[in-house]
């Protein structure tokens, strides 16, 4: 069995969109970032709710708990929208491009590999923090359904997966290792030729030193 074939057999919404011998090169969800915003408004209207209930007097909360469905109901908006994002894909086969989207009525838009002329990426500061960035596919000029996608998670090595793919089959998706460094050159430093009798700090002499002899008179014979 393929990778294809276990990555089917695990997500089988994803079989009729497939062809036949095609291989699935990579397939991801959004980012978990997409769900930041009904998780801030679940928690943060539950907070305000309970802290209304506390300050409310005794008859007051009876009407409440009125909002508690209420509260209920933005909650299944979070359920609704995780749902979503798990059946919201972006793929890449050996043939196309695609992302697949939509819970109830779902949508494929598809880019075939070799009409893509040029390869967008962008990562804001956030981007950054969480690793993920914007993909910006360009075919021959033409608007395309699949165009921009963003929040892609792992966007830096999915990035050159894509260049790889794309553009330069023959590169390794693996980054650019740094060259090892390299120490620097010790100078040098030249042998130490003077003789021990000798000062090492004061010159070489060019003649040999002289040596005072001395002479005794010679006194005559008596």
């Amino acid at each position: 069995m393929t990778e294809t074939d276990d990555f089917l057999r695990r997500h089988r919404r994803l079989r009729k969109y497939i062809l036949g011998g095609e291989e699935i090169v990579f397939a991801t969800h959004r980012h978990w970032v997409r769900l930041w915003e009904p998780v801030l408004t679940s928690v943060g209207s539950f907070v305000v709710l309970v802290l209304v209930f506390l300050a409310a007097s005794n008859e007051m909360r009876e009407i409440l708990v009125w909002l508690f469905w209420a509260w209920a109901l933005v909650v299944a908006r979070l359920g609704w929208r995780y749902l979503e994002w798990r059946h919201e894909w972006l793929l890449m086969t050996n043939l196309r491009l695609m992302t697949v989207q939509g819970l109830v009525v779902q949508s494929v838009a598809t880019m075939p590999r070799d009409k893509v002329t040029d390869l967008g990426y962008k990562q804001d500061f956030m981007g950054q923090l969480l690793g993920y960035g914007t993909f910006h596919f360009e075919s021959a000029g033409q608007d395309q359904a699949l165009s921009t996608e963003d929040y892609i998670p792992s966007s830096d090595a999915l990035y050159r997966t894509l260049m790889t793919s794309l553009f330069h089959p023959d590169a390794a998706p693996e980054p650019a290792k740094l060259p090892p460094s390299i120490p620097p050159r010790q100078r040098e430093e030249p042998e130490d030729t003077a003789t021990p009798d000798e000062d090492p700090t004061t010159p070489p002499r060019s003649t040999p030193r002289t040596q005072q002899i001395k002479i005794r008179p010679s006194h005559p014979d008596h």
